[in-house]
């Protein structure tokens, strides 16, 4: 057979150059919660200690809201390091009475449970509200639990995810099974890789990792440009020029 003729059966390939899925980090934190009266960051509640005889304080005998007197034979509420009048320690946005009842402290000022609770961001998927940890992805915010991978569910934490073009979430090795492209010579996965250039090559409607995009006969290498050392199918084989030839001929015979 001519080698003309070989030229002409030369298959266009596609020389494609993979990028890395959308990719993101998350940031774990906890929620925004108050200082003890130590000045430890923990999350928790307390409970006011109401007086009939006020002990000395730094604060003396005068009340931390108002600033007006505590009389020696009036009731005292004693919180956060400091001493109130009973009606003075109010929750400061519902201003709700607090003396012996549970409250939470929001920058250094009482608050009364219902309004600590609306105080709580939400999680962008259960809508329950974030009451310890939060992890911070994609402009919002989630449980630990419920920042998972959409396919394994496994929680995701602070590791590298991969979004798809719906938006859902996936572990990175779960989004590579699910969408990249197979090799159809070693039937591996086409993945890029973050430190050097990884591409993939489409041929005959299949796809080929470049070091697998070989002459199916004697292996060597072949050349995704449409140039004497690429491809040149036979029979839906991926074959070079000369394997070509010398295929064609065999068969002629």
């Amino acid at each position: 057979m001519l080698p003309g003729k070989a030229e002409k059966r030369i298959a266009s390939s596609i020389f494609i150059t993979l990028v890395p899925p959308r990719r993101d980090v998350a940031t774990k934190e906890k929620t925004q919660r108050e200082p003890q009266p130590d000045g430890a960051e923990v999350p928790g509640t307390h409970h006011p200690q109401i007086l009939l005889s006020p002990p000395a304080l730094p604060n003396g005998d005068i009340c931390a809201f108002c600033h007006k007197v505590l009389g020696p034979q009036e009731p005292t509420v004693e919180a956060m390091r400091k001493q109130y009048h009973p009606d003075c320690f109010t929750c400061r946005t519902c201003h709700r009475l607090l003396a012996g009842q549970r409250y939470f402290q929001r920058d250094g000022c009482p608050m009364c449970d219902t309004c600590f609770q609306a105080t709580l961001e939400k999680c962008a998927k259960c809508q329950g509200l974030i009451t310890e940890h939060i992890i911070r992805a994609l402009g919002k915010g989630y449980h630990p639990s419920c920042f998972s991978c959409a396919a394994c569910s496994r929680a995701i934490g602070t590791e590298s995810f991969a979004v798809d073009e719906q938006g859902d979430v996936y572990c990175v090795p779960d989004f590579y099974r699910k969408y990249a492209a197979v090799c159809s010579a070693c039937e591996r996965p086409i993945v890029p890789h973050e430190d050097e250039d990884t591409y993939k090559i489409e041929c005959l409607g299949r796809s080929f990792h470049e070091s697998c995009y070989r002459c199916e006969s004697c292996r060597m290498p072949l050349s995704p440009e449409l140039t004497e050392n690429g491809c040149y199918p036979l029979d839906d084989h991926l074959l070079c020029k000369s394997c070509h030839v010398r295929w064609r001929n065999e068969s002629s015979c």
